[in-house]
């Protein structure tokens, strides 16, 4: 990914670019056998030269590898690109970190449009599979098999796939504008926008009928496009915000909303929401 930056930061935790030397700790936790069984592409032992051609492959055009860093210690790694792939050092396992540092990766890439995500994942590594689940993979049905560098044999694996809907779903974003506050439309709204339509439909609104699938279509996927709720500080629903082709369109339930609340949402839009470059 061209676009995805070189660092991220998130309390104790930090995604970064790796250097050259980063390689006497990556060959040293690749080597570690605990690490290496579930990764197919890596031979045991790894020395810095291979993982040299790691972090060039990492380098490619769609690929983003970043390295771990916890209190300023290499703990693991990880890769969004053409595959997810990713390790942690086994001194590391078991303290969630692998989970917060994919949740920053994966919404940092999901900010935008963004195709989906598709992990592969060894059938024993259940501590994987649970991770995958967790963060809202879904398995595809039927399993395959993939040859694995560090036992020179075939082995059974099974895709995971995780689309930008399905996190969005999962991890709503959401815009504060004073007492209210903006986040994706689901279906369930449907009962509550309805009431705002202008009836037969009029500039980008439609009509009643069809409502389930204005917000299908204008489902988020990553700024800057997407049907976005007006919830206010009683968790009712008082209007709606369209953000299509660069331009936002506002509809609320009530002359007295819009009077309260449109100028705090137009300027929040404006600052929390700009278009990503």
């Amino acid at each position: 990914m061209d676009d995805f930056p070189d660092f991220l930061e998130q309390d104790d935790l930090t995604l970064r670019l790796p250097t050259d030397a980063d390689l006497p700790e990556i060959a040293r936790q690749l080597s570690d056998q605990r690490t290496a069984r579930w990764l197919a592409t890596v031979a045991h032992p790894v020395d810095p030269e291979q993982a040299r051609a790691l972090l060039i492959h990492g380098q490619h055009p769609g690929e983003a590898f970043r390295l771990i860093e916890r209190e300023n210690r290499v703990v693991g790694a990880l890769c969004l690109g053409a595959s997810l792939w990713y390790w942690l050092d086994p001194d590391h396992w078991r303290q969630g970190i692998m989970h917060r540092a994919l949740t920053l990766a994966i919404c940092t890439r999901f900010a935008r449009p963004a195709p989906p995500l598709i992990a592969t994942c060894h059938e024993d590594n259940d501590a994987s599979r649970a991770l995958l689940a967790r963060l809202g993979f879904a398995p595809y049905p039927v399993g395959r098999r993939m040859f694995f560098q560090g036992t020179q044999t075939a082995e059974p694996c099974r895709d995971y796939l995780l689309a930008p809907e399905q996190w969005h779903l999962l991890h709503p974003p959401e815009i504060a504008a004073g007492p209210a506050l903006l986040r994706p439309a689901r279906q369930t709204d449907a009962a509550a926008l309805v009431h705002m339509l202008p009836g037969t439909g009029a500039g980008p609104w439609p009509a009643a009928e069809a409502l389930p699938a204005f917000i299908e279509t204008h489902r988020y996927r990553g700024r800057p496009e997407g049907l976005l709720v007006i919830v206010d500080n009683n968790r009712r629903s008082i209007g709606m915000a369209l953000e299509s082709h660069g331009r936002t369109a506002l509809l609320f339930l009530s002359a007295e909303d819009e009077t309260r609340h449109r100028t705090r949402i137009e300027a929040s839009l404006a600052t929390q929401w700009p278009a990503p470059i």
